[in-house]
């Protein structure tokens, strides 16, 4: 049996806080991605690490943003057990 958690928005609101502010970073860090003239193919492979952390940020934020708006309707999501 595990115990029940007792979530507050305040902790649903500071996950999405935490969120945002992973994917702003790895947003500018693709954005700040330049590849050179020709590209390397380390750099296809650098490129495309960034763009998966940028798609599993920007999922973590989308999330986040379900969490609370399910927990201002007094429901609560999968993702926050």
């Amino acid at each position: 049996m595990s115990p029940v958690i007792d979530i507050t928005r305040e902790d649903v609101a500071r996950a999405l806080a935490d969120a945002q502010e992973r994917f702003v970073r790895a947003d500018a860090a693709l954005k700040a991605f330049k590849f050179s003239h020709p590209a390397k193919p380390e750099e296809f492979a650098r490129w495309k690490q960034l763009r998966d952390e940028w798609d599993q940020r920007d999922e973590e934020l989308q999330a986040a943003r379900d969490d609370l708006r399910d927990f201002d309707h007094g429901k609560l999501n999968a993702s926050l057990e």
